[in-house]
């Protein structure tokens, strides 16, 4: 009943009421906003083209978006892609850098990349940077997650980070952080036994 009378009073058509139209004459606004998205922030082309739909069905006042209006959004994505305008590939070695950093371990940022609709390749290239950054070590992804777990080990105030007098009754705590964080038992062995570099 009251879609009817949105329409007798000049309101948003529905998803599959003579809609064509509508939605072409959506592109024009639809590209500006996600221009102005990306002057502004980093996105992988999956996220672009999620922001895309929400953007044109909340401005035709849709509660669902058909078939029309996800192959504008993703041609519009695949366009933003085409300009350069998104680099999926730059984008994952970036948000990996940073959450490598915040001493999120490896698996957890394969996860996280995989969850944000990048395919496995940007997921392997992302991965492979952050190797390729951590040159200190034989075995460049455990260098990173070794210091991944030192990050995490000092902002969270385990191991050698404690009182000296205190590490010894906290040791089966802090290995079990640092388990349920994602590290290995050997990396966070090796981490706790670490001394605080002066």
């Amino acid at each position: 009943m009251r879609r009817k009378q949105q329409r007798r009073h000049g309101g948003p058509a529905g998803p599959g009421e003579d809609m064509g139209c509508e939605v072409v004459a959506l592109a024009p606004w639809l590209r500006a906003r996600a221009l102005r998205h990306l002057a502004r922030y980093a996105c992988p082309r999956a996220r672009l083209e999620a922001l895309l739909v929400r953007w044109g069905c909340r401005r035709l006042g849709w509660a669902e978006p058909d078939a029309a209006l996800t192959a504008l959004a993703r041609a519009i994505a695949d366009e933003m892609v085409a300009a350069g305008y998104v680099d999926d590939r730059a984008w994952a070695t970036a948000r990996a850098r940073r959450w490598l950093a915040r001493g999120i371990p490896t698996r957890h940022i394969r996860r996280r990349l995989q969850a944000e609709g990048l395919d496995d390749a940007h997921v392997a290239a992302a991965l492979a940077a952050l190797a390729d950054e951590s040159a200190a070590a034989a075995d460049e992804l455990e260098a990173a997650e070794l210091a991944a777990a030192r990050a995490y080990v000092r902002r969270r105030r385990l191991g050698p980070w404690r009182p000296a007098a205190e590490r010894a009754a906290w040791r089966a705590r802090d290995l079990a952080s640092l388990a349920r964080a994602g590290f290995t038992y050997r990396v966070a062995r090796q981490v706790l036994d670490e001394e605080v570099p002066a």
